[in-house]
């Protein structure tokens, strides 16, 4: 009996590495021109805080494509006051590119209010409500990282240059504010007929099945499995989930059971792995981003 054939990786890695080199290319041309591609990021307390591991690989990827990284600290305890002043600060100096605030920020600190005050053409992590809203409305906007990487990953499978997606039902599992959501929007705007569906969505395993493009974003181990997806589907894991491992060591797997569905999707198939999938693609995005925002037009 022949084994059945397992589908297509989606190499979030290899893709992000391409994506790279065009960032790279386009923050040489804005050199040539005389424009300078800076990233300022805030963060709030001290180098052994595990943020400050994200700012220093952050400062790598930037050096990598030539982008200038300034990270700013504060003190573990810094107010709202000083939090929203340095952002504003930024927001009036004409060489910074694109402003980005680490989080957590300092207990009693506000992550939307302080986040609402970065000018919306400085905004690489699309957290600003009027970037939201272009989001939304379609309009040309420095879109949430997560959700870029994603339609990027789906449209790096053939599937989907313009119109590709247009009629197809893309299901998003998992609608928090920061994730599903924008995920679900940007499908969206492919013309797809997008579901999104959270714990509470009766018959979730039919709601999945039925999908052309299914993406998890749930935080959820093992939550999508074989009965849960069709042959030829495209499936995109955006979880991140630590687990103890087969060796009591703790392992960093999606929200997919990866082998099951891989198997499940057939050659036909496109899945994204955990790691390598949408991480390298998110940290990707952010870059594309800032470059985005050294391009854009200055008034």
């Amino acid at each position: 009996m022949i084994a059945p054939m397992s589908a297509r990786i989606i190499d979030g890695r290899a893709l992000a590495a391409r994506h790279k080199a065009d960032i790279a290319e386009r923050v040489r041309k804005l050199g040539q021109r005389g424009v300078r591609v800076r990233l300022d990021a805030l963060i709030c307390g001290s180098e052994d805080d595990p943020a400050h591991v994200y700012a220093h690989n952050q400062r790598k990827a930037c050096a990598g494509v030539g982008i200038d990284y300034r990270l700013h600290t504060l003190p573990a305890a810094a107010s709202f006051d000083d939090i929203a002043g340095r952002v504003l600060l930024l927001n009036t100096q004409a060489e910074v590119t694109g402003i980005m605030v680490h989080l957590p920020l300092p207990a009693g600190v506000d992550a939307y209010a302080v986040q609402r005050l970065i000018a919306p053409e400085k905004d690489v992590e699309g957290v600003n409500p009027a970037n939201i809203g272009n989001v939304v409305y379609g309009r040309s906007s420095l879109a949430p990282c997560t959700g870029l990487s994603v339609v990027k990953m789906i449209e790096s499978t053939g599937v989907a240059p313009e119109g590709g997606l247009r009629g197809k039902y893309a299901v998003v599992v998992g609608a928090s504010d920061v994730v599903g959501k924008p995920i679900a929007v940007l499908l969206m705007r492919t013309d797809a007929t997008v579901i999104s569906c959270n714990k509470w969505t009766p018959g979730i395993k039919d709601v999945m099945r039925r999908a052309d493009v299914l993406v998890s974003a749930a935080g959820v181990p093992n939550l999508v499995e074989a009965d849960c997806v069709r042959p030829g589907a495209i499936v995109v894991d955006v979880g991140v989930n630590r687990v103890p491992g087969a060796d009591g060591k703790t392992v960093t797997v999606g929200d997919v059971a990866f082998e099951q569905v891989s198997r499940t999707l057939g050659e036909d198939g496109w899945i994204s792995p955990v790691p390598g999938g949408v991480g390298p693609m998110t940290v990707t995005m952010l870059l594309l981003n800032v470059v985005q925002a050294a391009e854009m037009p200055r008034t």
